[in-house]
């Protein structure tokens, strides 16, 4: 799993310095390096917010029971059983939600370093480009 400290050392290798297209060219090679690095990083962070993201759809006791106490004739402890199940419910989707915060945080902290590494690359083959036109 990703974790913070990969991208940042990831990221650490975003830099550029405009001094001679050599120097250039090889800085575009770790650019675009440290862009695959971090679609990695992402693509697992995707796969573990899919996983959390997964619902647990099953037909559970609460419910069951609920229908057995409406078929009863008791509906007053049905509507109880129905509410804390829907209790339960929404607590751990809240749980799910405060899992994926951190995952979603990373998501877009590697969004925004894929977007300067984006920017740097334009900007050393701008730079390229020019040195490429002045020699003719």
């Amino acid at each position: 799993m990703a974790n913070l400290q990969q991208i940042k050392q990831v990221a650490a290798q975003l830099h550029l310095n405009l001094d001679n297209p050599n120097s250039v060219r090889e800085q575009l090679k770790g650019i675009n390096q440290s862009l695959v690095q971090l679609h990695k990083l992402r693509q697992e962070v995707n796969t573990k917010l899919q996983n959390l993201n997964q619902p647990n759809q099953a037909f559970g006791l609460d419910e069951a029971a609920a229908i057995g106490l409406h078929l009863l004739g008791k509906h007053g402890v049905a509507r109880q059983v129905t509410r804390q199940g829907n209790r339960a419910e929404r607590q751990e989707k809240r749980q799910q939600n405060n899992a994926r915060q951190p995952h979603i945080k990373m998501k877009n902290l590697i969004d925004n370093y894929v977007f300067e590494g984006d920017r740097l690359k334009l900007m050393a083959q701008n730079y390229l480009k020019e040195q490429q036109s002045k020699e003719k």
